[in-house]
């Protein structure tokens, strides 16, 4: 499922919204998923609405289809949010295992289709996904990395956090133990120079992973992160890790070898780089 919308058709949205007219909202994303039914940020702005107007069952219908349709896409870190929002809306709901089994399932159709290519020689492979959507697949990779049981403790330990534009996500220097990997929106990257200052360093968005030397090894955070626009991520902490890798000693090798194969994409690989490029 793709993201798209209408610039205009989002703009009257937030008017309606802003105005606390639901019904009218509704109408304006009924017309646009019409045109086109693949459009993740209105069918998450309907459910939302829904939620506002007291029909959450309608609301957790939608968002466990936009769970069931991104994890079959490979896209579980937005399927784990969506699920994450079910949760908060029925917590008797038994998502993770669910989720799981899905993430299960995509994995082994591709390892499948995987081996049919080499069987048959065939080294081209169609794919309409854009450079974002690719990064999102290769972040999700990290939860496809994981043996299901261990898996199910992964997802149930993640938390889902929302931050406004403007909120400091993490500070440089301070006491870190926690990984976030961006669902949506995007986060500033700053870092201190000699005379106090905040010198910044990069954008991050979806599928960009940040603390993750923190989550390993508990080292203070190396850079400032601030939410640029409305942000969601997935935070995983070293307290639950370290719980689950005592059952699955597996996790915490999973999560380096992670680490390493995109090093080059951290945010301390662009620290070191800026660093050593100023001296």
């Amino acid at each position: 499922m793709k993201i798209g919308s209408s610039r205009v058709a989002i703009d009257q949205l937030d008017r309606y919204f802003a105005k606390k007219e639901y019904d009218k909202a509704l109408e304006a994303i009924k017309k646009q998923l019409m045109k086109n039914p693949n459009q993740l940020n209105l069918r998450l702005r309907q459910a939302e609405i829904l939620d506002l107007q007291g029909k959450r069952h309608k609301a957790i219908f939608i968002y466990r289809d936009i769970a069931e349709t991104q994890a079959r896409d490979g896209f579980y870190a937005r399927a784990i949010a969506a699920y994450k929002k079910i949760l908060k809306l029925d917590p008797e709901q038994n998502v993770h295992s669910e989720m799981a089994r899905l993430i299960e399932e995509d994995r082994r159709t591709k390892m499948a289709s995987h081996e049919r290519r080499e069987l048959t020689g065939s080294l081209e492979e169609e794919s309409s996904n854009t450079n974002q959507e690719l990064k999102e697949l290769q972040a999700s990779e990290l939860f496809s990395s994981f043996e299901p049981e261990a898996l199910v403790e992964i997802i149930t330990s993640t938390e889902l956090r929302s931050y406004n534009e403007g909120d400091i996500i993490v500070t440089e220097g301070e006491a870190g133990s926690s990984l976030f990997l961006v669902v949506g929106g995007s986060v500033k990257v700053f870092t201190r120079t000699e005379d106090g200052g905040n010198m910044p360093l990069a954008e991050l968005g979806p599928g960009d992973f940040f603390g993750e030397v923190s989550l390993l090894t508990g080292r203070p955070r190396t850079a400032t992160i601030t939410a640029s626009t409305e942000v969601t991520a997935i935070e995983l902490d070293r307290t639950n890790l370290d719980r689950i890798a005592e059952g699955h000693p597996e996790v915490g090798k999973v999560l380096e070898d992670f680490y390493e194969r995109r090093a080059k994409d951290t945010v301390e690989a662009v620290i070191k780089r800026i660093r050593d490029e100023t001296r």
